[in-house]
């Protein structure tokens, strides 16, 4: 039998930046896949993330040319990013499969220390630099993709973001959750040269675990410039 869980994914719309977005989607995680290792010690989940660092007018971008992670590490083959998995979470990236979506990320890794209490972080290819586009703009363009996620089922606390920035990328945060599904999200878009990548740190009942988690990723988070 093939084990379900739900992983809630949100992407950019195909407006200025031109990325593809996802929505919510059934993950899958394959039946000879061993089940994550019991959650590591949790903290209180946090109000947001750091204070804003964010260059209003435009970034300059990471700046990186070269990753390297250190410890038990995930990065996929020719992809921009690497991060350390957390302690107490398992590596489930070839077991975990999303069915609905709209577009495809280019690439998909993900971590899980439960069948719905997980971490995924997708990157998407963009047609323009973003590094030229204003903070504003970056946001106008969320809001736009909360708005219709809104209408499939989707409440987020507030549709203004919390600015701050992650390896250097501009990084915009919201708090989402689906009633139907019962999932609560914490998730993080970032924006360097042509490229966006997403952190979705998703939980069902390990809150704390995952928001322990996700500080980790976000601070061992490396992401290279691609112009």
């Amino acid at each position: 039998m093939r084990r379900r869980f739900a992983a809630v994914l949100i992407g950019l719309g195909a407006l200025v930046t031109g990325c593809a977005s996802s929505v919510s989607g059934t993950g899958t995680l394959a039946a000879d896949a061993s089940r994550p290792a019991g959650g590591a010690s949790g903290s209180a989940m946090p109000s947001g993330p750091a204070a804003p660092t964010a260059t209003p007018g435009g970034s300059e971008g990471t700046g990186r040319q070269s990753l390297s992670c250190t410890g038990t590490k995930i990065s996929p083959s020719g992809s921009p990013y690497c991060f350390t998995v957390p302690a107490g979470f398992q590596d489930v990236s070839s077991s975990v499969t999303v069915d609905a979506s709209i577009g495809q990320e280019k690439y998909r890794s993900a971590v899980a220390v439960g069948d719905r209490d997980l971490i995924i972080v997708s990157v998407y290819e963009l047609r323009v630099d973003t590094d030229d586009i204003a903070d504003d703009t970056l946001e106008g363009e969320l809001k736009t993709v909360l708005g219709q996620l809104a209408r499939q089922g989707f409440t987020f606390e507030s549709t203004s973001a919390e600015k701050s920035t992650t390896d250097g990328a501009r990084t915009f945060s919201y708090r989402a959750s689906q009633k139907s599904s019962g999932l609560e999200s914490d998730v993080y878009f970032l924006f360097s040269g042509k490229n966006e990548l997403q952190v979705n740190c998703q939980w069902k009942s390990k809150e704390a675990d995952i928001t322990k988690g996700c500080a980790e990723v976000l601070k061992s988070l490396q992401f290279k410039s691609v112009k």
